[in-house]
């Protein structure tokens, strides 16, 4: 009898250790919330536990979470993108660089890139379009000088399908044209790319090489917008596989370099930012018709001028100098036909404003705000712009505050499911409804409940699952 009770307390001992052997979250865990990529529809927090050194992947869509522990370590590997489907990892950032893909907790080398230029801090760029990657390779110059800061760059340029690396025979920065499904890519000429790296056609738009492009989407029909030295501009319609040259003419006499220049990506009909060749101080807007580019509006005061796109409309965003050059005006603008119509205006201390289009940051880290900064960011059908207290809608002059836990320390802030999401190394909140709302607690719930399953103490857990079914039969066999 006394051989049955001792099999039984050593059964309640392996049930203890079962139990102990599961990890859980909670305050004794040391999490840290890391980073966060967003989809349209998802967003992927990064959060690291420093308890047991695991990280994983919290994906929230807007109403719940799914967490996967993530089987490689933030000190090997540089997170560069994550598209939904799977994480496209980075070794390396100068001279040599590896490029992975991380799918289903296998990692995959896709490349060794060699002979990289050290007068960058990343010697990869990736864009991303929505189905496959632009990567470009920046190398080293043989006439690279990093005493002087002198610096050659020549790039090597490829696309990235799945796993599947497709060199191309032309280099330079690319512009994803949607209604041909091709990249154009901008070097000494223009190539335009499909997406398998086929070259379909080529433009020659400057005698030195030196032009912009601006694509301009305009209900179903998108325009491509070329601004070339010495104040050319052209403005082209899309034909079968090619380009079709809708209007070429020259603005006056430019210096090299001088505009007028288009926005990268703009919602509407092209428009171009100019500033007046006769008065430094003097901005302007022209407008294309559909024949010729028509002046708009004027900018005195030496205003700059943001070409600022959200999900189905473009804006301006004017900064101005106030209060004898101690706080900037700020006004955003929307377009009513033929003119702009301001839609609100705040003045703010005179600091550095960085203005993003987070359309084209899609999947990226997310953008950081430091204490005392500020930073303007389009959402899917607003401006907002962010400082280290308030987050103001400038669509509506809507002014916002930020949780507490996030003012005057810094946080980050992505967008996702049409709202806007802020979070520091501890909290994290969702914006909806016209108020912040705190997701930390649910999103460690799941956490706690992956864990389990995830985590590194899974081989003890099946051994001691073992060791607990041997001692049932055993004691099933002595009765």
């Amino acid at each position: 009898m006394s051989r049955v009770v001792d099999s039984k307390k050593l059964l309640v001992l392996f049930l203890f250790l079962l139990i102990g052997s599961i990890p859980a979250l909670g305050k004794g865990d040391d999490l840290k919330i890391l980073d966060a990529y967003s989809t349209e529809d998802r967003i992927a927090f990064l959060v690291f536990n420093g308890t047991s050194e695991e990280l994983y992947s919290i994906v929230y869509n807007g109403h719940s979470f799914e967490a996967e522990r993530l089987n490689f370590t933030l000190s090997r590997y540089q997170v560069r993108h994550w598209n939904g489907e799977y994480w496209i990892l980075q070794r390396g950032e100068r001279g040599t660089v590896e490029l992975y893909t991380y799918r289903e907790g296998r990692l995959k080398l896709i490349k060794t890139f060699t002979g990289g230029s050290l007068c960058t801090d990343n010697d990869l760029e990736i864009e991303w379009n929505g189905r496959e990657y632009f990567l470009t390779f920046i190398m080293q110059g043989s006439n690279d000088d990093l005493n002087t800061g002198e610096c050659y760059f020549i790039s090597e340029n490829y696309l990235l399908k799945g796993e599947n690396l497709i060199p191309l025979n032309v280099s330079g920065p690319a512009t994803w044209i949607p209604a041909l499904n091709a990249w154009l890519v901008e070097g000494s000429l223009a190539y335009l790319v499909d997406e398998s790296g086929k070259l379909l056609d080529k433009y020659n738009f400057s005698k030195t090489g030196i032009y912009l492009v601006g694509l301009a989407i305009n209900g179903s029909k998108t325009l491509i917008t070329v601004s070339a030295d010495e104040g050319w501009v052209w403005v082209f319609a899309i034909g079968n596989s090619s380009l079709v040259l809708l209007y070429n003419q020259k603005f006056g006499e430019r210096e090299l370099g001088e505009g007028p220049y288009p926005p990268k990506v703009w919602i509407g009909k092209p428009v171009l930012f100019d500033r007046d060749p006769r008065n430094d101080s003097v901005s302007i807007v022209w407008l294309f018709n559909g024949t010729d580019f028509i002046k708009i509006h004027t900018f005195g005061g030496y205003a700059t001028l943001y070409p600022v796109t959200a999900l189905n409309r473009s804006y301006i965003l004017s900064r101005s100098p106030a209060n004898r050059g101690t706080r900037v005006l700020l006004t955003l603008f929307e377009f009513e036909n033929f003119s702009l119509v301001p839609l609100s205006s705040l003045k703010v201390r005179n600091d550095y404003i960085r203005v993003v289009n987070t359309g084209e940051l899609k999947g990226f880290p997310a953008l950081k705000v430091k204490s005392g900064s500020m930073l303007v960011a389009s959402g899917e059908n607003s401006v907002f712009l962010f400082n280290s207290t308030d987050m103001v809608d400038l669509t509506s002059g809507e002014d916002i505050d930020l949780p507490s836990a996030l003012k005057n320390h810094g946080y980050k802030l992505s967008f996702c499911c049409g709202e806007v999401v802020v979070f520091n190394e501890n909290r994290a909140y969702f914006f909806k409804n016209g108020k912040f709302s705190d997701i930390t607690p649910e999103m460690l719930s799941v956490l706690s409940r992956n864990s389990g399953s995830n985590g590194s103490s899974t081989p003890f857990t099946l051994i001691t699952l073992a060791v607990i079914i041997v001692l049932l039969v055993s004691l099933r066999k002595r009765r």
